[in-house]
């Protein structure tokens, strides 16, 4: 039986908060005090109710009652002070910064660096200056064409466990993010990276590690924020900036001073994967999947398929025979039959989804993310127009008919020429495939004329590569005009 949306979300934020109280006995000694003082003044207050015989009884009622009081204080809640969204008249909110404070001066989240060894991959900002997203990856062709052709990405399980908690002003944001009753605020279970993306590239096996979602607020959230609280006057004013905490180091780079991601960054945030796929409809058009306000991350954002974070049950239910991508693959489904409601076609979807690349969020603290593409065939997707009503509000298609892979750099344009606000690992997917688009071009190689025949055959059939189109290498400028990529 399936919950009304109202009842849904209202379990959801019970569950919320019994998640952080048990998430902060885990991890905050004061936290774990705070909250035994709590329980132990309401047992000895319900005890003298039931013994309660003499005016005594009545004395020690009172004074255990005012125990509870001062540990709940105005606000009634079990948070201490300092975690507490709404305290002594003063409110506090959060607010993402598009700036990172570093030594006492400021860097635009845009303009960070990779990693050293990831730089060595080709990683860079493929989409920066040209005003598709407000947010920006580090992506490398070079790495996700290995991450395509590789027989298998074999991974290896780190069992230790970590503790993300290094200020309590982190614990005051993720308390202020789970008051929120308009978003998700459970701990789920996730898989994580604890890995560079060099691993994806070599021989060895990536590492992989159980998190939860509080670990990702607690990092990668809170770290790209600030806290603002409402003074006693009720002017708005900033409480503490956690971007101080982004994992990045200042450095020359260029003859400029800048910074970059700490060369072992993924050991300082939780790290848990991201997925997206782009769907093909059965009418070969891209979708355009609206999200509502429920949505933790990227609400009122416009996904191109199915997009959130692999759960660590992905890797045992997926059967994938230490291949990682298989169970991408399986994450991506799971994650696009979800948000469609589409639950029942869910091993039509998995079968007919690929893997095809690899970026870093930087806004999100360099969070891994993996794209992906998947076509319908017989799935009904436009035919029901597949909502779930929950995440996602609303079903559209962008109006660009795919016969061959050159047509993806015209949906491209599309995007941009018409201002969709899409999310940022929705558009890495679709430029991934404009980029593969091109490798049916003369300087290509042959492993990029490889996986050209093969995404051809994939999305179109087996004679779709033979297509006599020649595209010129991508470039951004031919989003503008995507004609001239065909010349």
């Amino acid at each position: 039986m399936i919950l009304p949306l109202p009842y849904l979300n209202f379990y959801r934020n019970i569950k919320g908060r019994y998640d952080l109280m048990m998430f902060l006995c885990k991890w905050d000694t004061d936290y774990r005090k705070d909250l035994i003082v709590t329980l132990l003044a309401f047992m000895l207050f319900f005890y003298s109710i039931c013994t309660w015989n003499t005016i005594y009884d009545l004395i020690a009622m009172s004074v255990e009652a005012g125990i509870i009081m001062v540990q709940l204080g105005g606000e009634m809640s079990i948070l201490p002070a300092d975690y507490r969204p709404s305290h002594g008249g003063v409110t506090y909110s959060v607010q993402p910064s598009t700036h990172i404070a570093c030594d006492e001066l400021s860097y635009l989240m845009s303009a960070v660096y990779p990693a050293p060894v990831e730089q060595q991959l080709g990683f860079e900002n493929p989409i920066r200056g040209h005003g598709f997203c407000k947010e920006s990856p580090l992506a490398s062709a070079i790495l996700d064409d290995t991450l395509m052709l590789r027989n298998t990405v074999p991974y290896r399980i780190d069992e230790d466990e970590t503790n993300y908690i290094r200020s309590r002003h982190q614990l005051r944001y993720i308390a202020i993010r789970i008051a929120n009753k308009k978003q998700h605020t459970t701990n789920g279970c996730k898989l994580a990276m604890h890995d560079m993306a060099d691993a994806l590239y070599g021989e060895r096996a990536v590492t992989l590690r159980k998190s939860y979602y509080f670990d990702a607020l607690l990092t990668a959230e809170a770290f790209r924020s600030r806290i603002f609280r409402n003074n006693i006057k009720g002017e708005k004013e900033v409480y503490t900036d956690l971007t101080t905490y982004f994992p990045v180091t200042e450095e020359k780079i260029d003859g400029h001073l800048g910074v970059r991601f700490k060369p072992d960054f993924y050991k300082d945030v939780s790290g848990h994967i991201g997925i997206t796929t782009l769907l093909v409809t059965e009418n070969r058009r891209v979708v355009m999947l609206h999200q509502g306000s429920t949505k933790a991350i990227g609400s009122h954002t416009v996904g191109l398929g199915g997009s959130g974070s692999m759960s660590y049950s992905d890797l045992e239910l997926a059967g994938s025979a230490n291949d990682l991508r298989a169970s991408l693959a399986y994450g991506m489904a799971r994650e696009l039959c979800e948000e469609t409601g589409m639950e029942k076609w869910f091993e039509d979807v998995r079968r007919n989804t690929m893997v095809i690349g690899f970026f870093r969020w930087i806004d999100r603290c360099g969070k891994p993310e993996f794209v992906g593409i998947t076509r319908a065939e017989d799935v009904p997707f436009s035919k029901d127009r597949a909502i779930d009503g929950d995440e996602v509000v609303k079903y559209d298609e962008i109006p660009v008919t795919l016969n061959t892979l050159t047509d993806f750099h015209r949906v491209l344009a599309w995007v941009r020429d018409n201002n969709v606000n899409v999310a940022l690992s929705s558009l890495m997917a679709l430029h991934r495939m404009a980029v593969i688009a091109t490798y049916a071009s003369p300087g290509a190689t042959d492993e990029q004329r490889l996986l050209h025949r093969r995404m051809s055959e994939f999305l179109f059939g087996s004679l779709a590569y033979l297509d006599k189109t020649v595209a010129k290498p991508y470039s951004l400028e031919n989003e503008r005009h995507p004609q001239r990529a065909l010349l």
